[in-house]
């Protein structure tokens, strides 16, 4: 249920949580605000965006010059301009002006006037400019960084436009530990590319190259992730800062048949998919393909730069421990200045449940509490008992209203163009996985064109990692949606009885005797002769696990009447179809309560 109050409208509590943030960025200058309110504040929604679109790098620094140039007088007059009018739009939006905080980060604080200019902010606006250190602005990237995912471990890369910055962060259960060693390299974006047009690239890179070797002896890794990475195949490393994100949308258009094209945060691939097109970019110095393609979300002054991009990369790749996957985060001043000022109890909690909890039913644990009881906990992987089937339980009803062809396919984009599709901080999987199996919570009656969609989002969950464990997990998702699609069945209102029906599961090891037992309690027969000659212990895989599910309804009760049962048959159906071929195998069975 939501964090608000009976008493309190939620339209109410926001109003009085609003703030606004300005972040006065090397290309663009970002306007926004967004809500405080303790019940969402962990996924940080922003009621307001707008930018300007003037690079005060490119001004400072014209025609391909190294030399460094003032602000001109007409920019810093029509950056006033813009500032005057988002105070307007924050007075309509009831922002107090002393929720607005104006952030000027490197491209302002080492501008040769830059006293000129925060001066000139403050008798347009009365506001003041908070100049940020290059430390301090390293320190509320990582936040931004942490903010854009569950739990982060690894190595972080942020890309400005001036330079890069080299650490490691970690966030577990809200507590969030960043690099005090971070290492700033002057390798950003504009320089570089302005470098490669003048220097020898191959002499760049060996520079590159060997100044990130020394910069990883100086960042102080842990050993608790030494140790991880060790166990794991490999470090994590997330990317951040535009010339990254715009490589990371290189990547996706590579991908013709990847569903998330229009989301770059969540984003991940293997390190090797990664440095291959790195590669590419630096030893053929343009991008691959026809450059007549327009690649999504990638201007064509980003374009011209990804070569330098990919020659940093490249270079950077030689230098790294081993890596094994890469996570690209569209997150920058406005997440993390937010995200830094959360308490630790509100940093801990779950994206995917604070997204989701505005649409639980008011019972929403006693139906986490049912599905739970038809999943054997110490097996069911992790993501999925923790946090999908939570969430799921919570958006089980939201497309109640819809027409009955359209629930399953409404609940499979969810996440990727539906209701949540707009919460910061979920990874790829996590969005296709919760598509996954509310799909199926409808009954998953898709046409063909979704058939293909889903089975592009299941290939999301399988990209990295152990295959046999994507499998399971992908096994277990559509599991937790087919049996809510019973318990919704049985249970449409929002509201659960006790005693209408139960699950009881356990794991088995002798097959023969679980076919023979789920006969005599099935309610179709035809399945109950199919499931009494498959030879489940043929060819039996070492990892494979077998269970029993049992149903317990009341034998004549209005709740389960004829449409449930028939759900209920639909259910033995689906979920030996699901066992087929599977390491993870169930039979259900059904159980009449006779009083």
């Amino acid at each position: 249920m939501s964090a608000i109050s009976d008493n309190e409208m939620e339209a109410d509590v926001i109003s009085r949580n609003l703030c606004g943030v300005v972040d006065i960025g090397s290309n663009a200058v970002r306007f926004s605000i967004s809500s405080r309110a303790p019940h969402h504040s962990r996924i940080m929604p922003c009621v307001f965006k707008d930018k300007l679109g003037v690079s005060l790098f490119a001004v400072q620094y014209p025609h391909d010059s190294m030399e460094q140039c003032p602000i001109p007088a007409p920019v810093i007059k029509e950056v006033c301009l813009a500032m005057q009018r988002f105070k307007l739009i924050c007075e309509d939006f009831g922002v107090p002006q002393r929720s607005v905080r104006v952030i000027g980060t490197q491209t302002v604080t080492e501008a040769i006037n830059a006293k000129e200019f925060v001066e000139a902010v403050r008798e347009s606006t009365g506001w003041e400019v908070d100049l940020l250190s290059l430390e301090d602005e390293g320190s509320v990237e990582a936040y931004s960084v942490i903010s854009s995912s569950d739990t982060v471990s690894g190595f972080l890369i942020d890309m400005g436009i001036h330079s890069c910055i080299l650490s490691w962060i970690k966030s577990v259960d809200g507590e969030a530990t960043i690099s005090k060693t971070a290492v700033s390299l002057p390798y950003g974006t504009g320089v570089l590319a302005k470098r490669c047009t003048n220097e020898d690239r191959m002499k760049l890179f060996l520079e590159i190259k060997q100044a990130f070797k020394e910069a990883f002896s100086k960042i102080g890794i842990p050993q608790d992730m030494l140790d991880v990475a060790e166990i794991n195949g490999g470090f994590d490393l997330f990317t951040s800062g535009g010339g990254l994100r715009c490589l990371g949308h290189l990547l996706l258009s590579q991908l013709k048949e990847y569903p998330i094209q229009t989301i770059i945060n969540g984003f991940s691939c293997s390190f090797e998919e990664f440095s291959s097109v790195c590669d590419y970019l630096f030893l053929k110095n343009k991008l691959p393909g026809n450059n007549e393609t327009k690649i999504f979300k990638v201007s064509e002054r980003r374009a011209a730069q990804l070569p330098s991009t990919g020659l940093l990369m490249s270079a950077a790749s030689e230098a790294f421990p081993k890596i094994k996957s890469v996570h690209f985060v569209d997150a920058g001043i406005r997440e993390g200045t937010l995200y830094e000022q959360l308490p630790k109890e509100i940093r801990a909690q779950d994206p995917l449940i604070i997204a989701t909890r505005p649409y639980a039913p008011l019972l929403a644990e006693k139906y986490l509490s049912v599905l739970r009881s038809a999943l054997p906990e110490d097996d069911v992987p992790f993501m999925v008992y923790n946090r999908i089937a939570p969430a799921l339980c919570n958006l089980a009803f939201v497309h109640s209203s819809y027409p009955k062809e359209l629930q399953p396919t409404a609940a499979l984009h969810v996440a990727t163009s539906g209701i949540i599709s707009g919460t910061h901080g979920l990874s790829h999987r996590v969005r296709a996985m919760i598509g996954i199996a509310l799909c199926d919570r409808w009954g998953g009656d898709i046409p063909d064109t979704e058939i293909t969609f889903m089975r592009e989002l299941e290939e999301i969950v399988l990209r990295d990692g152990n295959k046999n464990q994507r499998k399971r997990i992908i096994w277990w998702t559509k599991y937790i949606g087919t049996i809510m699609f019973v318990v919704c069945g049985v249970h449409p209102g929002g509201n659960i009885r006790d005693g209408y029906l139960d699950f009881k599961i356990r794991q088995v090891t002798e097959p023969t005797h679980l076919n023979n037992k789920v006969s005599k309690l099935t309610i179709d027969e035809k399945l109950a002769r199919t499931l009494s000659n498959n030879k489940s212990t043929r060819g039996a895989h070492p990892d494979s696990r077998s269970y029993e599910v049992i149903v317990k309804i009341g034998k004549d009760d209005l709740k389960t009447s004829a449409s449930v049962r028939a759900r209920i048959i639909t259910l033995q159906k689906k979920i030996r179809r699901l066992s087929k071929g599977s390491l993870d195998k169930v039979r259900v069975g059904i159980q009449f309560n006779e009083d």
